[in-house]
């Protein structure tokens, strides 16, 4: 995704969140090396990801801590923990599980710290988690998912945040009922609360999916470098690629990966205007030939 002028101000505001999570003494000095970085790289032409991940970078060394999230990322799961039982029997009391679960999946994305939405705490997903799934899904390519989620379909799941990654657990039970088999990706790296291998110890994660794999590098979304290396053979060796969130929208939007799903909240214009949606949905949007450049 090429990056908007709206991304400069939303990535100040998340360099100011972090900072004030590990040390609010620095706060100066982050912001002011993240508006230079961003005088220096911000352009028409480039995408926000990979903007967005040369920021963190500094900001992290900045700060000498390569998981500021780290205790939100714990809570986070914890307190979705606390909601998963009602989303199971949200689930499980439905005439199409796999759309609910998928729903399930997304209105955990609602979990992104610093950017304006007001979830800036995971308490908050407990006040509003019944009426973000009362909601629906306000975009659902599922019926097209359905077709290419034959028994024995390889597919990719891409993880996004904590917290969100055990409402993914009510999809990957609905995809194993399938017979698919899955291969689930984590970070390699901490990013801010994007999941690693770490995040989903005791999470009864595993059992559900034929192989974990970490995506390469430090990086918002996906390294767009790794795409043309081992890790990108290993994605388009899938018959489908499920992503979860903006971040992996915004750098996957730049490759020719396909057919690509991606399963999301529209939270902020940029992301929803480039995807074709509205902002402020839940979607489920797949993209059969590709949504690259």
């Amino acid at each position: 995704m090429r990056m908007s002028p709206e991304c400069v101000p939303c990535l100040v505001r998340r360099v100011l969140f972090e900072t004030m999570e590990v040390d609010p003494a620095k706060s100066v000095d982050t912001v002011k090396y993240a508006s230079a970085a961003l005088g220096r790289l911000f352009g028409p032409d480039v995408c926000s990801a990979v903007v967005a991940t040369e920021v963190h970078r500094g900001v992290y060394d900045l700060l000498g801590d390569d998981d500021p999230y780290k205790e939100l990322k714990a809570k986070s799961n914890e307190v979705a923990l606390e909601l998963y039982p009602a989303a199971e029997r949200f689930v499980a009391k439905s005439r199409d599980k796999l759309r609910t679960s998928f729903l399930c999946a997304v209105v955990g994305n609602v979990l992104d710290f610093g950017i304006g939405t007001g979830f800036d705490h995971p308490v908050t997903l407990k006040k509003e988690f019944r009426n973000l799934l009362d909601e629906g899904l306000g975009h659902d390519d599922t019926p097209k998912l359905r077709k290419l989620l034959r028994k024995g379909a390889k597919v990719a799941y891409l993880l996004d945040n904590c917290g969100e990654v055990v409402f993914d657990r009510l999809a990957l039970k609905e995809l194993k009922t399938l017979g698919v088999h899955v291969t689930l990706v984590v970070k390699e790296d901490p990013i801010l609360t994007d999941v690693t291998m770490k995040d989903i110890a005791g999470l009864g994660i595993e059992g559900l999916v034929d192989r974990v794999v970490e995506a390469p590098g430090f990086a918002v979304g996906i390294d767009l470098a790794s795409m043309e290396g081992g890790f990108g053979r290993l994605l388009r060796g899938h018959d489908l690629v499920i992503a979860k969130g903006m971040a992996n929208f915004e750098s996957l939007s730049e490759t020719d990966l396909a057919p690509i799903a991606f399963l999301l909240r529209t939270k902020c214009a940029p992301v929803a205007d480039n995807i074709g949606l509205k902002k402020d949905i839940n979607a489920v949007k797949l993209f059969e030939r590709g949504c690259g450049r």
